[in-house]
């Protein structure tokens, strides 16, 4: 069963998300996934990082392992008994 709240890295090209794939799957599991409808500015696709691989991720972004600039990061959750996904952008 999935966990009520990840992180999602969305992108502004489908070769920058294949990349980031490719950059992240070596450190840990990442899960291609469409993009969320209340994120608007994206190519479609994008990456569900779980919440405990997060401190990790965080590294990775603060040694700028992917490009800034060609992603958005969001912290997604759903607060109970919500039908509604709650978005909340963390990174630019």
């Amino acid at each position: 069963m999935r966990k009520p709240s990840f992180y999602m890295l969305s992108f502004n090209s489908t070769h920058d998300a294949i990349q980031a794939e490719k950059i992240l799957e070596a450190h840990f599991p990442v899960q291609v996934i469409p993009t969320l409808r209340s994120v608007s500015e994206s190519c479609g696709i994008s990456l569900r990082v779980e919440e405990e691989e997060y401190p990790l991720l965080q590294e990775l972004l603060d040694a700028e392992t992917l490009s800034k600039g060609h992603f958005t990061l969001y912290h997604v959750r759903r607060e109970a008994e919500q039908r509604e996904l709650l978005v909340e952008q963390l990174l630019p």
